[in-house]
């Protein structure tokens, strides 16, 4: 009995001393944050007075790093800037890495968002996570789950976007985490680093719409914090193809969640 007392002493020893040394393989994995059903209002044509409904999820906390991009070019060789077919991406896949496995760290920075990733790309690293990524109306309410105490900070957030928005410097990007913007249940990131793709990046309306100073206007009907930042997301994501490859745009995964039940159905209504 006490050599059996021994051996599960020495094994709990043994555990918790791996864990203590291996800091990287506990961190490697993403947190994915619980995101409730709600609804939102699109800028883009919706029935009057109906709010876009939004089942629960999960999504990635923060987007994809390079290093977690690494990770799934090493299992994954298909997808490696030498090897991917180019029907999938364009010339600027990856093109600021060194090399198909060294993103040049010394250069980018650690925990930089991997960005000039296709969103067929995208899709594969997701799928390979046992996830996929967000969609349109997934990404949207997730980022207008921002609380503000008062009229003066949410335009203050405002002025904060559009002069984001006006200077996305794809050449220093910070590190995931850094934008300190995050949503009321802790997704980061989504305004501040880059923009990101989502499934549906080219909703049918995007045929009727062109890309012009009038059409953001006209685009511009939510009457909030998020018009303008909205707007040129809408705008910006519309003129994509799924092959496109640029510096200020990456990806975060979105997850399903089990059936909904009745309580958790009820969600917040913004």
């Amino acid at each position: 009995m006490r050599s059996q007392k021994n051996i599960f002493a020495l094994t709990c020893v043994m555990i918790f001393v791996m864990v203590a040394f291996m800091p990287e393989i506990a961190s490697s994995q993403t947190v994915r944050v619980f995101v409730p059903a709600g609804s939102f209002h699109s800028v883009l044509p919706e029935v009057p007075g109906e709010p876009i409904q939004v089942d629960s999820f999960y999504l990635d906390k923060t987007a994809v790093t390079n290093e977690e991009f690494v990770s799934f070019l090493e299992e994954n060789p298909e997808w490696r800037r030498s090897e991917i077919p180019s029907i999938f991406t364009n010339a600027g896949y990856l093109k600021q890495w060194k090399s198909d496995l060294d993103p040049g760290y010394e250069n980018l920075g650690k925990d930089r968002p991997v960005t000039r990733v296709s969103w067929y790309a995208a899709n594969a690293f997701c799928a390979a996570r046992g996830g996929r990524l967000p969609t349109l109306n997934e990404w949207e309410y997730s980022a207008q789950l921002i609380d503000f105490e008062n009229e003066k900070e949410a335009n203050a957030f405002s002025a904060k976007l559009i002069n984001w928005y006006s200077g996305i410097d794809a050449n220093n990007l910070g590190a995931v985490g850094s934008s300190e913007i995050e949503n009321e249940y802790g997704v980061e990131d989504q305004f501040g680093l880059i923009m990101e793709w989502v499934d549906d990046f080219k909703p049918l309306i995007a045929e009727d719409l062109s890309l012009d100073c009038g059409t953001v206007g006209r685009m511009n009907t939510l009457g909030s914090v998020y018009s303008y930042a909205a707007s040129i997301r809408y705008i910006t994501r519309m003129s994509f193809n799924a092959k496109i490859t640029t510096g200020m745009v990456g990806f975060r995964c979105a997850y399903n969640t089990p059936a909904p039940t009745p309580e958790s159905q009820q969600g917040e209504s913004l």
